[in-house]
C-alpha cells in the first residue's frame, strides 16, 4: 500500500496528540477521535460523526496502533546509539537508566541545544516507519 508523505505525516500528527487513528483502505481518508477509554471526560457527541463512520465501515478502515511505551523507549535508545560519544549522549543514557526515564529523557533533550531538533527529526522518521510497517502488514 503506497501512502503519500502528506497522509503519513497527518497520521503521525494525529497520533502524537493522543487520538485513535484510522485509514480508509480505498480512499486513504484519515479519521480520528479520542479513545473513550482513555479520555473519560470526552463528550461522545463531539466525535459522533467520526466514530460512526469507522464503526459502520469497520472492514474498510485500518486502525493504526500507537507505539507502546516499550517501543517508544527503544526509539529513544536508538537515538542515543546514533549520537557520537559526548556529554549529551552520557546525560541521555543516564536519564534512561534512572527512575522516570521518559520524563528525564524529555528534560535532558529539551535542554540539549541542537540535539533537541535532531531528536524530533529522528522521532518523526521512526513514527513514520512505524505507521508504514503497520499499513504494509495490514494491507496483505
Amino acid at each position: 500500500m503506497e501512502i503519500s508523505k502528506e497522509i503519513l505525516n497527518d497520521i503521525v500528527d494525529t497520533m502524537e496528540i493522543g487520538l485513535k487513528c484510522f485509514l480508509h483502505r480505498e480512499t486513504f481518508e484519515v479519521v480520528s477521535y479520542p479513545d473513550p477509554e482513555e479520555h473519560l471526560d470526552m463528550d461522545p457527541e463531539d466525535w459522533e460523526e467520526a466514530i460512526g463512520k469507522v464503526k459502520k465501515n469497520k472492514k474498510k478502515f485500518i486502525e493504526i496502533e500507537a507505539m507502546t511505551s516499550s517501543d517508544s523507549f527503544k526509539v529513544m535508545e536508538e537515538f542515543i546509539e546514533s549520537l557520537d560519544n559526548n556529554d549529551t549522549k552520557i546525560r541521555l543514557v543516564t536519564a534512561l537508566e534512572g527512575r522516570k526515564p521518559f520524563a528525564n529523557f524529555k528534560h535532558q533533550i529539551d535542554n540539549s541545544g541542537e540535539y533537541r531538533e535532531l531528536w524530533f527529526a529522528f522521532k518523526r522518521q521512526k513514527s513514520i516507519e512505524w505507521v508504514q510497517n503497520q499499513l504494509t502488514f495490514q494491507s496483505k
